[in-house]
């Protein structure tokens, strides 16, 4: 008896059989085997596959492509039928107040900084730079004030 033939461009059910940092693998139909690549979950930011999936789950998949290694490349944010994502989101562990603080305000200036979406891509190019900037000093302040550091040297 053969394994039906999955047709690439269609949606198919799968069952999540794994979970990993950078996607789900999921079994097709026939015992094929494809992942769903983290950038592929859905059109929103994903830090964190466990948020959307978990093993078992049923899921439908959009297939993309066969790749060289005879897997298939998956896509749910692609599928033509409705998903099976979590409504809310798990709860989180309890933050140390600063950690919290520097979260909202990251958070805060997110929403700003998409409400006035740049054009082209040279508006988006200083932008990235200017955050990535922020970024780095919010880490090394954070660095410094973890080491104590009030800015005086060795004695």
């Amino acid at each position: 008896m053969s394994s039906p033939e999955i047709e690439i461009g269609s949606t198919v059910e799968g069952a999540v059989v794994k979970l990993a940092d950078y996607g789900a693998i999921v079994r097709l139909p026939g015992g094929k085997m494809g992942l769903v690549h983290i950038s592929e979950v859905t059109d929103a930011y994903v830090r964190d596959v466990h948020d959307y999936f978990h093993e078992n789950d049923r899921i439908f998949v959009k297939v993309l492509k066969l790749n060289n290694k005879g897997r298939y490349e998956l896509s749910t944010k692609q599928a033509d039928a409705p998903q099976t994502l979590p409504v809310e989101q798990p709860p989180e562990k309890e933050k140390h107040p600063v950690q919290r603080q520097d979260e909202e305000r990251r958070s805060y200036k997110w929403e700003a900084r998409q409400k006035s979406v740049p054009q082209n891509f040279e508006e988006q190019l200083s932008r990235f730079m200017k955050d990535s900037e922020e970024r780095l000093h919010d880490i090394k302040r954070n660095v410094e004030s973890k080491r104590g550091g009030g800015g005086g040297g060795r004695r």
